[in-house]
């Protein structure tokens, strides 16, 4: 069963962060295993051969097959067997296994940077967090990440490599009507953001739902998730963690007060109308009624700082009880938050 896909996300610019204050986690062991199930489809040659893959994962081909590439006959191996070769003889699915083989010939700086966030998670959440096996696959630009019940129990993690091709392919051209196609959300579907979204899923796994509807129970939340990927991320670019552009994140940094004195201005913080606040914490271009050059999401930049601010003023809280604090209002009282001029 998928639990988690992954929503369509960010940045490329890099906007440089190191936290020199996290812990050394050497001691933890998180041995990735990575299936390339796109390279082991392509040299089947008989429906034998495909029952043969399917036995030694049987819970993602199963899941691969009737969810993902949604083929009605994935029970039947004959008519399996004929679907998957026509799957496989395609012109346009060919060319688009061989730009990921392209792309994707060597991932082992995939493997170490999950390895290296996996470590960190068992770190902060060792009841929580299992290292999962990573099976890459082809969506047909479907799917990009997705948390499931692997074969053992344990989660597997589904990664769909045709959505990390950018600037590769111009995936506004496969469907212009398509606004999960539109460039302020593929830009970030490249190399770099494999592991910061496959941190997403866990993260969004491991703090649930916002506490309530209006924006500041959204933004605070978002704010948890972003301090959390920051702490097990702890060796990227903050770009990668905010989802923003280098010049994008420059601007929010820059223009933090005014930020902030136009939710309390708009009286935002309180709204609940997810028309009026949507952009402010969703993906979008802009933020509306702000400069032209504002990214979206601005809400959750906030968020963010005022998450930071209430635990740089209280150090002792662990992220077991940040997590369970679900009063909104009360934690962005407690923080002192308050944005200065630059």
């Amino acid at each position: 069963m998928v639990r988690y896909i992954l929503g369509f996300v960010f940045g490329s610019l890099l906007f440089s962060c190191q936290n020199t204050k996290a812990p050394d986690v050497s001691h933890i062991k998180a041995e990735i295993e990575i299936v390339r199930t796109e390279d082991q489809l392509s040299k089947i040659k008989s429906a034998s051969d495909l029952n043969k893959l399917m036995e030694e994962h049987k819970a993602f081909f199963r899941l691969y097959f009737s969810e993902v590439l949604s083929i009605s006959n994935a029970n039947n191996p004959d008519s399996l067997y004929t679907a998957i070769s026509g799957f496989l003889t395609d012109t346009l699915i060919s060319k688009l296994f061989s730009q990921v083989e392209t792309k994707f010939t060597d991932i082992s700086s995939v493997k170490v940077e999950a390895q290296q966030m996996y470590q960190y998670l068992q770190h902060y959440f060792p009841l929580q967090i299992s290292v999962p096996r990573i099976y890459t696959f082809i969506s047909e630009y479907g799917y990009q990440a997705f948390i499931f019940q692997d074969d053992n129990g344990n989660d597997g993690i589904g990664l769909g490599l045709d959505m990390f091709l950018s600037p590769d392919i111009d995936y506004k051209s496969i469907n212009p009507d398509n606004t999960n196609f539109s460039s302020y959300i593929t830009r970030s579907w490249n190399r770099d953001h494999i592991v910061p979204k496959i941190a997403d899923l866990h993260i969004t796994e491991i703090i649930g739902d916002a506490p309530g509807h209006k924006m500041l129970d959204q933004m605070i939340h978002n704010g948890k998730a972003l301090y959390i990927k920051e702490l097990i991320l702890p060796k990227i670019q903050d770009s990668l963690i905010f989802e923003y552009t280098g010049e994008q994140l420059q601007w929010c940094q820059d223009n933090e007060l005014e930020m902030w004195s136009f939710f309390l201005d708009k009286k935002l913080f309180y709204e609940s109308n997810p028309v009026k606040i949507g952009k402010y914490i969703n993906p979008s271009p802009n933020s509306p009624d702000m400069p032209a050059d504002s990214p979206g999401r601005t809400a959750n930049f906030i968020g963010y700082k005022i998450v930071k601010a209430f635990m740089d003023r209280y150090p002792e809280t662990t992220l077991a009880e940040l997590i369970a604090m679900k009063d909104s209002q009360q934690l962005m009282e407690k923080s002192k938050y308050k944005p200065t001029r630059k």
